[in-house]
């Protein structure tokens, strides 16, 4: 085959190829236009455990506030329930450790930030503390329950007192009863109250923390501002005179309780005065919140006085939000915390959830009932101690253990049994060295 015929075979191939490639072009469908991409919603995704009767309210209050300032952020709230964030914490932790944190979340200010802090979870937020005067507007021992090592790691949003007996007033009323002064005065109204066919002390045991609520309060009783401070830093043991007198009193109320505590939540501990087949509980002042969100008035149909003994003491807590290092939405997560910080989101929150402003420049007038009108007089003339059970003082890994031990001690009644497991977990948490170079001065506020 010349030359001449090869050339003229490789023309047609190259035509036809041609060919084919363009016919099987233009039975393609015409390419869809590619639409333009969305940017994403700002968020903001917080955690908190504000789920029972007047907390959630609280809380909606402040992020309905929120959402007027700032609409174009969208808020993703994950409610955790359990009363003193028990199930939460766990709940960070996880998060934390698997590189998920959420952009800001609830947690009590003292040792339970401090954790976070240790292991280097949060941000600094004291530039935030100063650009917004913060440091005029609150208390100097308020500042140092969310100062670590010289910086500021948490924003509060209120303060609570915890050291409260409510009582049901028509109970009281009706068996001619006043409100215990003493813990003796306390055994004997507890006899009166029973002997009547009430039960005289509502618990609610399911989370456990309760029952160490009315432990550290009892303890106070008993022994003080020191020996409290000094248990639960572990400068003293569960050996110590004080502690054991504590629980040797706390068994002679056991008879006294309702007895069906362990399937109860601290708020449906309340709900017994509520429906009046229990008398008394010892609960911090978010049961206020509790009580009105339920149609109860203060001062005619439930009362409140301090635990018996403890009338010249303030066992405060505070929760505050801190926004956690690998946050996604920070400038969000920035604009939240101030937001709790200030006058407007501190009164809206704090009419509802029982708790008083932590802010100095909030008048105890705003709030509506004597209960917490007195308290706010009474957050600067009452000798002020951190509560343990609700964060401010001892670590989890130590209250974790208590309210385990505690809440076997309300089963077996076994004093030195429970000193023994007291003493092992403050040797298994190494308590004393949390607060290392502290003193007991550093924990107690004075008048």
């Amino acid at each position: 085959m010349n030359r001449k015929y090869l050339v003229i075979i490789a023309a047609i191939v190259i035509i036809a190829v041609i060919g084919a490639a363009s016919l099987l072009f233009l039975r393609q469908p015409a390419p869809t236009p590619t639409p333009p991409v969305e940017e994403e919603k700002p968020k903001l995704i917080i955690y908190h455990w504000w789920t029972a009767g007047g907390e959630k309210e609280a809380i909606d209050a402040v992020t309905k506030l929120y959402r007027e300032k700032y609409p174009e952020i969208e808020i993703v709230e994950n409610p955790v329930p359990g009363g003193a964030g028990v199930t939460m914490k766990a709940v960070m932790k996880a998060l934390m450790v698997a590189g998920s944190p959420p952009d800001t979340f609830q947690v009590h200010a003292g040792a339970e930030l401090k954790e976070y802090v240790d292991s280097g979870l949060l941000m600094d937020v004291t530039d935030l503390w100063k650009r917004n005067g913060y440091d005029a507007v609150f208390p100097e021992g308020m500042k140092k329950m969310v100062t670590i090592d010289g910086k500021i790691y948490s924003i509060p949003i209120n303060i609570h007192r915890s050291n409260w007996l409510w009582y049901n007033k028509e109970i009281f009323d009706e068996l001619g009863l006043e409100p215990p002064k003493t813990l003796d005065e306390l055994l004997d109204v507890c006899e009166k109250i029973k002997a009547a066919g009430y039960w005289p002390i509502a618990l609610g045991s399911r989370n456990k923390w309760p029952v160490t609520h009315m432990f550290e309060n009892l303890l106070l009783a008993v022994g003080g501002p020191e020996t409290y401070v000094k248990f639960f830093t572990g400068q003293i043991t569960a050996d110590d005179p004080k502690v054991k007198a504590t629980l040797e009193y706390m068994k002679k109320l056991m008879p006294y309780i309702y007895p069906y505590h362990a399937d109860l939540t601290w708020d449906q501990a309340c709900g017994l005065l509520v429906q009046k087949k229990a008398a008394m509980t010892i609960m911090g002042d978010w049961a206020l919140g509790y009580f009105i969100a339920n149609g109860l008035k203060p001062e005619v149909d439930f009362g409140a006085v301090p635990v018996p003994g403890t009338e010249d003491y303030f066992v405060l807590l505070s929760d505050s939000f801190a926004i956690p290092k690998d946050a996604k939405h920070v400038d969000a997560a920035e604009k939240w915390v101030v937001l709790v910080g200030t006058k407007e989101a501190q009164e809206k929150f704090n009419l509802i959830k029982g708790s008083i402003a932590a802010r100095t420049d909030v008048s105890p007038d705003i709030y509506p009932d004597p209960i917490r009108k007195q308290c706010a007089k009474d957050l600067v003339t009452k000798i002020i101690v951190p509560s343990a059970t609700h964060g401010g003082i001892a670590p989890d890994s130590f209250m974790s253990n208590l309210h385990n031990i505690l809440d076997g001690f309300l089963y077996t009644g076994d004093v030195e049994a429970t000193i023994k497991q007291i003493n092992q977990a403050i040797k298994l948490t190494n308590l004393s060295e949390f607060w290392k170079g502290y003193t007991v001065e550093d924990f107690i506020g004075r008048p």
